[in-house]
């Protein structure tokens, strides 16, 4: 916090001394940039965000410290009200964070791409471009997602030990695929271009490429 200090660009703005602002960029109230911020040009950052944070790691937790790396709000993206982008994510050109969302450390969100309210995109994640997300999906860290893909509400995909029954791992969704509302998909799975997971399945096998799955487990 010793970084931050006011500043007149908004309402109650807390900036550190290195943030670099674009031009026509848009900042609402009570919004905190810390160090290594870029806000590049015709992006918007809505009341009450957090850029650039470094997370504080719980007691016995594995995770490597955060990088130094620069956080990036491409152009033309938006974060949403109260949502927090930690040190070193990039989000591409015309990205949409919704409000309440947190976008962990290094994680990368493609172009024109968007996440809806409450949102979490893990540690190291990879999004690719177009890729849509309804309310309160969860990817875990290291989740690899490829170009157009879609996810409804409340999807979980999860990545490293899930109660001792996977081997660890995260997984990988190609090109296209269609996650349903409520789905889960487990450490190790690949879902193939194209396939589709319909609501409140839970896959613990690979999707073959165009692929229709579904039911507990997804078959």
């Amino acid at each position: 916090m010793t970084d931050l200090r006011p500043s007149d660009r908004a309402p109650y703005l807390l900036a550190a001394a290195d943030v670099v602002i674009g031009a026509d960029v848009e900042i609402g109230a009570h919004v905190v940039l810390h160090a290594g911020v870029e806000l590049r040009a015709g992006c918007r950052i809505d009341d009450g965000a957090v850029l650039g944070r470094r997370p504080r790691m719980g007691t016995g937790s594995g995770a490597p410290p955060p990088t130094d790396a620069p956080t990036v709000v491409g152009e033309g993206a938006v974060v949403g009200c109260h949502s927090v982008v930690n040190v070193g994510a990039v989000l591409g050109p015309r990205t949409w964070v919704g409000d309440h969302c947190l976008v962990r450390e290094g994680a990368r969100l493609g172009e024109d791409s968007s996440i809806g309210h409450a949102c979490t995109i893990g540690r190291d994640c990879v999004v690719g471009d177009r890729v849509r997300m309804q309310g309160y999906v969860g990817l875990a860290s290291r989740v690899q997602v490829e170009d157009d893909c879609f996810f409804g509400a409340q999807v979980v995909v999860n990545g490293g030990a899930t109660m001792g029954s996977r081997p660890p791992g995260p997984p990988v969704l190609r090109r296209g695929a269609r996650i349903g509302s409520g789905a889960q998909v487990l450490p190790g799975v690949e879902i193939g271009a194209e396939a589709v997971v319909g609501a409140g399945a839970v896959v613990v096998h690979d999707v073959a490429p165009g692929a229709m799955v579904r039911g507990v487990p997804a078959r």
